[in-house]
Order: C-alpha cells, then structure tokens, then sequence
C-alpha cells in the first residue's frame, strides 16, 4: 500500500468556486493527466463537519473525493488517528484508499455506491451486513489499550463554548442545553455507570458497545426535527442486529456463537451507551455553533440531542 503525498496546498472552502480551484491544486499532484475543461465536478451538500467535492476526468469510475476540513474542526478530530485509521481500513478492503494529505484535508477514493438512508438501515437485507461488518472492524489490530470514548467526551465538554455570537442562539443554547458544569456531572456519572464490554475500536481504542449504540442513534438521521422514538430501531431489530454482529465476532474469533443472555447484556449495555452519544454529539455541535461557517442549526441539533439524552436517561432510570 503506497504512502500518500504530502501536498503544500490550503483549499479555501468559503465558495464553491474557491473549493474547486483548491481541489484543481491538489489533484494536478495526484491525477496529472487531468487537463482542460474535461474535469467534472461534484460539490456535496451533506457533509455538517467539513466540505466534499467530487472530481473525474472523462471516467466517473474513478472519482476522487477532495475533503476540507471545518474551521476549528483540528481542536475536536485527531487528524493523524482519521489517517492511520483510513488506511487500516484500505488494508482489509473496507474503506477508501488514500491519496494525498493537504494542509487542510485529504484526497481519497471515492467509492461507488448506495448512501444508506432513514429506511434501507433497517432493511432485513442491509442491516446484518452493517452488523458483520462493524464486527470486522472490531477485529482490526490496535496498539494502545487506551479507551478515546472518555477523553474524547471530556475535551468535547471542555471546548463547549460559553458565549455565542447570535444572541437569539446564545438565549436558546442558555434556556435548552446543559452548562458546562453540568455537562461534567453527567459525564461523571456515566463514567462511574458503565463497564467495557469489548475494548476495541475502528477509531479506537473505545468501546463497542458505544459503536453499536451510536450506530443506532444515527438511524434519525441529522436535519430537521429527529424522531428519536419511531426511528431509532425497536428492541428487536436491536438485538437482531447484536446477534448478528456478535455471531460475526465471535467467528473470527474463532469461538462459540452467542447466547441469548450474552445479547441481552449486550443490549442493554448500549441503551447506556445512547446516552454517552447524544452527550458527545451535542457538545460537538455546540462547538460547531462556535465555529463552523457551514450552514446548520447546530444549536438546535445540540438542543435535540439533549431533549433525547433527558428522555433516554429517565426511562432508563439513571
């Protein structure tokens, strides 16, 4: 597996005329033979973190994908650990390969395929294949035995800002959201709660169980109004989608194929571990709201994310 280049290039991300003319930089390191007006565009609008385009020259097959980062994104994200992670990732044919490093970004393969929405994640023919797949990169070697979840929550609760520059934000982020200190005390008193199931992690280390449970929470999806209740999977899908994962990681493993107590205790280890993602996400978007020029509600997705962490919490009884 090639190393990527190393490219002396900032990409201005304010425009998309400006993101192009930055991704046009990088790509005249990586794919040289691409020259005049031939080169096709993709400007992706999904992204609430960092700035996507797409590239290709005559072939779509062989899109490259140029990635900006986010202003202040550098205080929140390891952006060695998201290297060596894409290419462990390349190294077992789950993931992109890697390309070029930027000052502010990366170029990498763009593969091609379905984005999964609201409704095929729960598909009985796409969510096993989600559940063996999380297992195999679970499998993936790791040098440190350190667990990111908690270090990663405390920095994001340390980096939650005070003061907004939109007053109606600032008022709203005041009456909705947790302050500081009692973002900490939840912190602590998940920490003191939860136990490590599995000590690994494809971003990792971390835990698991937090993977799965995040993995769910995600099943609502980002924009708008989130409907936590009807669209986070039931029970059942839940542990269906343990089974398979836990059969998958068993396998590789090369041990016996789970119990029906061991995924229950799973299950319900990552209805804790929902809480400890709609805390972390809504300390990052309360950071974003601080420093991101993207355009989105991050104080209201913060503000969502609470709302559920509150729900969560006292149906769980903690």
């Amino acid at each position: 597996m090639a190393d990527p280049l190393t490219i002396d290039v900032t990409v201005d991300l304010n425009t998309d005329e400006s993101l192009k003319k930055g991704a046009r930089l990088v790509l005249q390191r990586i794919r040289p033979d691409w020259v005049g007006d031939d080169i096709d565009w993709k400007v992706f609008t999904d992204g609430i973190t960092n700035k996507l385009i797409g590239a290709w020259f005559r072939d779509k097959q062989d899109t490259v994908l140029v990635r900006v980062y986010g202003i202040g994104t550098e205080k929140i994200i390891d952006r060695k650990t998201e290297v060596e992670n894409m290419r462990k990732l390349d190294a077992i044919n789950a993931g992109s390969k890697l390309y070029a490093i930027f000052n502010n970004g990366i170029a990498y393969e763009f593969i091609h395929g379905s984005t999964l929405t609201k409704e095929s994640v729960k598909n009985p023919a796409v969510y096993p294949l989600v559940a063996r797949m999380t297992a195999k990169l679970h499998h993936i070697p790791i040098q440190s035995g350190e667990c990111k979840l908690w270090s990663m929550l405390r920095n994001f609760i340390e980096l939650c800002p005070q003061q907004l520059a939109s007053k109606e934000k600032q008022e709203q982020m005041e009456k909705y959201c947790f302050s500081q200190a009692e973002l900490f005390t939840e912190y602590n008193m998940l920490k003191g709660k939860i136990v490590v199931f599995i000590d690994m992690e494809y971003a990792g280390p971390s835990l698991a169980a937090f993977d799965i449970a995040n993995h769910f929470v995600e099943f609502v999806g980002c924009g708008g109004e989130l409907d936590f209740i009807n669209d986070v999977p039931g029970r059942e899908l839940q542990e269906d989608w343990i089974r398979e994962y836990l059969t998958e990681f068993n396998r590789i493993a090369n041990s016996s194929p789970p119990t029906n107590s061991e995924i229950v205790a799973m299950y319900d280890l990552v209805q804790v571990f929902m809480l400890c993602s709609n805390l972390l996400w809504s300390s990052w978007s309360l950071i974003q709201a601080k420093n991101s020029n993207i355009d989105f509600d991050f104080v209201d997705y913060a503000i969502q994310r609470q709302r559920e962490y509150r729900r969560k919490k006292g149906l769980l009884g903690l």
